[in-house]
């Protein structure tokens, strides 16, 4: 018996899913005519079955719908078949003697190029893959405006019919199978499409990755596997008679088992500034060690930080002016104090946020920038992590779990042991840093019915950090002046977020926590600083869209808590003015409660027909703080309570100048009042009650993106920063009974930054950034006869440039260069002996911060080579952090008499080796 004939139709729908791939909401898009067929294809039937209701479809013209903006320029022509491509019949379609239509969404270009092909309605029995592939290898006329080509997403279906006779069908013999799967976890890979050469027989695997043909001669052939991101694969199969041959193959990524894609720095719907870096990029980069976090510090408007720490100073800032938060709520500190790595592990990250000004009125309490890490929310498949290096050993573990994978989990744990390698690789200085840190996350997200997000995320950190001496090294005879200068920061989160959808237009989101925060500095046995906080903070917001063109969000940011501290020196205030004076040691501690229901209310408008081209975004903040005392040496019971208000408006507006032929230019600017509370500590009275204000600042910026291709793009923004009421020691601070601060400081910062960048495209990656910025203080009032001068960590120059280039056999090498001008320096030539305290005070020369300290310069280089096996990958480098450096000084010591002065260097030259190794269990 022989097959019956059987014929393949390529039918269009007449209310096909036509739309520009431009920034057009679909509801109005317009509605295509019919792609017209080959002249020799076969003949089109009508579809089965209606449009489904997620379609553009027809509005009655009696009653247009009012709020529609204008339709974009028509259709003047569909896309037309240039090359029909016959699938073959699915064998076991032909034994069971059935028919079918495959529903098939097509995406051209405006060249009229199959980029992708989706199927959008099933018809199973081999139908879709055998459909999936031929469309594939069509070839198209594109669609056209009046302005000309354009590209398109368009539905069409293929049908398979087969003619009816009075012979019995059979099927075709299936006698090669197989299945693909990648490399580094064994995750099936669907769309690929598997080729015989010297044959015309093809096919395309399905979603589990698996594949089939039928009738292969018998003989040795050789089997081609191409799919998009991976390596070709080509391979021998040998056919034998009678019997079928399975294939189980592996394929590897393009890019050595990197997958994750991180949206870094700022959301580009409510924000002026968007940066996007790739995973593989930031794991790259020398001396960032792999951290999304961490590449922060190579982006414009961020400075260098003191000894490679985790300060973050931005736009001419104090770093205690930026704000840190993990998932929207606030941390002290967001790196460890190494400034190596976040207190978050790197692979808990879904995206940052930086932002160095210009964001919305959701971010609070803060005068200078903002930097918001977002963590993961979804877990489908298993990872296990292990990175060991000189620095640090790591494990990270997420999947879902459960009877029917119900629930997501990821838990992670890190631990330092960098302090026992520092000396190694400092032997020449007197000083010596050694950090430990360690941190620990663990999260869970169950899913829930649809609209509905929920997850509790628990994480934490510790950091101390030593700056020791040798024992005969001394800065004075006095003895309460010396020993280590020591550094404590821990800080643990417990947090709940939940996502509420009721329509597309209205959801609400609701995220308390509840932490603890210890700080403790000191220097020796005399000088010492404990700060204790339990804080419970809420965050919630309602988003409502009236209209396409109009977004509100009110919100609520609640943080309030106990908090205590405990404050000792050796020397008191009063001796700072007077080197001669009697030694007059002190000591306060106090505690008491802290209480800032913020609330907030933004709107976005986009006025444009063409949403997403023109966005206005104001913002309203009401900002009060309560601090409530109780006990203590520093003030008594009788102590009333001090309120401090503010009140905040911020303007931003994004406006797309041009988007034509991938390149787009857009302009921004943002403008608004921003203040910030005094620290506890800061406002408190001995016996009195405080009466400081809110710092604040005026921040405006203006600036211009450009896409000049795929691959390049370049960034340049201005800004202007006036700083008003800035607290400071109070001169007029004479014990109990008055108050050590006080809001007499001002400032201002101004400058530009600029960002080069070309994307990882054809094996190359890398961005240059260079900021300009001067940033001046003034002490006492406005009216007072104090001069300005340059802020502590003001640095005119600051140029970064990295960038990577990946080899054959999975080897990559990257390279970071950082050149920054040296922190103001204010220099001391002689020393008074102090008689009674028998000790020496150093005497100024000029004014403060007159001079600078040398450039700061540094390379770094990296060497990285992937091993890819079927179930795990292997990441091996090697860092050589600092491999080039300046004198590189961060401050400057003096000996006991100031005769004699040294600079105390940063980071030495650090050979970082380690490794990273990826399983899927």
């Amino acid at each position: 018996m022989t097959p019956a004939p059987h014929r393949r139709l390529l039918t269009r729908r007449s209310t096909a899913l036509l739309c520009l791939l431009l920034a057009t909401p679909a509801w109005a898009r317009p509605k295509p005519a019919d792609p017209a067929p080959p002249q020799d294809a076969p003949p089109a039937e009508a579809p089965a079955t209606d449009p489904p209701a997620d379609r553009a479809t027809e509005t009655d013209p009696a009653n247009p719908d009012p709020n529609a903006p204008p339709e974009p320029a028509p259709i003047t022509q569909m896309p037309k078949v240039l090359t029909y491509v016959d699938a073959p019949y699915p064998p076991e379609a032909l034994a069971a003697g059935i028919s079918g239509e495959v529903g098939l969404q097509v995406t051209l270009d405006a060249a009229g190029a199959v980029l992708d092909v989706q199927i959008s309605r099933p018809a199973g029995n081999g139908f879709d893959e055998a459909a999936l592939g031929a469309v594939k290898q069509m070839t198209f006329e594109p669609a056209r405006t009046a302005e000309g080509p354009v590209g398109v997403v368009f539905e069409f279906t293929y049908a398979f019919q087969l003619t009816t006779t009075t012979e019995v069908v059979q099927a075709s013999a299936v006698n090669l199978d197989g299945r693909i799967r990648e490399m580094g976890g064994g995750r099936p890979i669907a769309g690929a499409e598997i080729t015989l050469e010297g044959t015309a027989l093809a096919t395309v695997t399905g979603p589990d990755g698996r594949f089939s043909l039928s009738d292969v001669p018998a003989g040795t052939w050789k089997l081609q596997v191409l799919s998009v991101a991976h390596e070709v694969l080509v391979t021998d199969v040998e056919i034998t008679p009678g019997r079928v041959t399975s294939a189980d193959l592996w394929i590897k990524r393009l890019s050595g088992g990197i997958e994750e894609v991180v949206i870094t720095y700022e959301k580009p719907k409510q924000e002026v500034t968007q940066r996007t870096l790739s995973i593989e990029e930031v794991k790259r980069v020398p001396g960032t060690f792999g951290d999304p976090v961490k590449v922060i510090q190579t982006l414009p408007g961020a400075a260098r930080s003191p000894f490679g720490t985790g300060l973050l100073i931005i736009r001419g800032a104090n770093p205690e002016d930026t704000a840190v938060y993990v998932d929207g709520i606030r941390v002290p500190i967001i790196y460890h104090l190494t400034g190596t790595t976040s207190v978050i592990s790197p692979d808990a990250v879904q995206s940052v946020e930086y932002m160095p000004g210009g964001y919305g009125v959701q971010f609070g309490r803060s005068t200078a920038g903002t930097v918001n890490v977002v963590t993961k929310d979804e877990f489908k498949e298993r990872k296990l992590i292990w990175g060991t290096d000189i620095l640090d050993t790591q494990l990270w573990f997420e999947g879902a779990v459960g009877k029917n994978k119900q629930h997501g989990i990821a838990i992670g744990a890190r631990r330092s042991y960098i302090d026992a390698f520092i000396p190694i690789f400092n032997r020449a200085s007197d000083f010596q840093i050694k950090p430990v840190y360690w941190d620990y996350q663990a999260k869970w997200v169950p899913k829930l019915a649809k609209g509905q997000k929920f997850s509790m995320f628990v994480y934490g950190f510790q950091d101390i950090i030593k700056i020791t001496s040798s024992e005969d090294t001394a800065t004075g005879t006095d003895q309460d002046t010396q020993g280590d200068l020591s550094t404590t920061y821990q800080s643990h989160r417990f947090v709940i977020r939940y996502r509420k959808e009721f329509s597309d237009k209205l959801s609400f989101h609701f995220d308390p926590s509840l932490g603890v925060d210890l700080i403790s500095l000191g220097l020796g046995e005399e000088f010492g600083l404990d700060n204790w906080n339990v804080l419970f903070q809420l965050r919630s917001e309602l988003h409502w869209e009236p209209t396409p063109h109009v977004e509100v969000i009110p919100g609520i940011d609640f943080i309030g808590g106990p908090w205590r501290f405990d404050f000792k020196s050796a020397i008191s205030f009063a001796d700072l003015d007077d080197p001669l004076a009697e030694r007059d040691p002190v000591g306060f501690d106090g505690r008491g409660t802290a209480w800032s229901p913020d609330t907030y209310i933004r709107v976005n408008l986009r006025p444009l027909a063409e949403r997403e081209r023109w966005l206005v975004s104001l913002g309203l903040r009401a900002s009060t703080v309560t601090y409530i005392y109780g006990g203590g040496i520093t003030f008594g019971e009788d102590v009333t309570p001090v309120n401090i208000s503010g009140f905040e408006a911020r303007l931003a507006t994004r406006y797309t100048a041009f988007d034509k032929e991938g390149m787009t230019g857009t302009i921004k600017a943002s403008t608004g009042w921003y203040s910030q509370p005094p620290q506890p500590f800061e406002s408190i009275g001995l016996g009195v009650s405080a009466d400081l204000v809110p710092e604040r600042a005026w921040n405006s910026s203006l600036g211009f993106e450009h896409k000049v291709s795929r691959a390049v793009s370049w960034d340049l923004d201005a800004f202007y920063r006036r700083m008003e009421r800035l607290t400071e020691f109070n001169d007029a601070f004479v014990g109990r009974g008055s108050q050590p601060f006080a809001n007499t400081g001002s400032g201002y910062a101004a400058g530009f930054e600029l960002i080069l960048r070309h994307a990882p495209v054809n094996k190359f990656f890398g961005w240059v950034s260079y900021t300009f910025s001067r940033s001046f203080r003034r002490d006492g009032s406005a009216d007072s006869d104090q001069k300005w001068y340059p802020f502590d960590f003001d640095q005119p120059h600051i140029f970064s440039a990295q960038g990577g280039y990946n080899l054959p056999f999975d080897i990559g090498i990257s390279a970071q260069v950082q050149i920054v001008s040296g922190n103001p320096d204010t220099k001391s030539d002689a020393g008074i002996y102090d008689v009674d305290g028998d000790f020496y005070n150093g005497f100024q020369v000029g004014d403060g911060n007159s001079e600078r300290l040398p450039t700061f310069v540094q390379t770094s280089l990296r060497v990285d080579k992937t091993w890819t096996f079927r179930r795990w990958s292997l990441v091996t480098y090697l860092d050589l952090i600092n491999a080039v450096r300046g004198v590189n000084p961060e401050t400057t010591i003096y000996n006991y008499d100031y005769s004699e002065w040294a600079y105390v260097r940063g980071l030495p030259f650090i050979p970082n080796i380690g490794f990273e190794a990826r399983f899927r269990p």
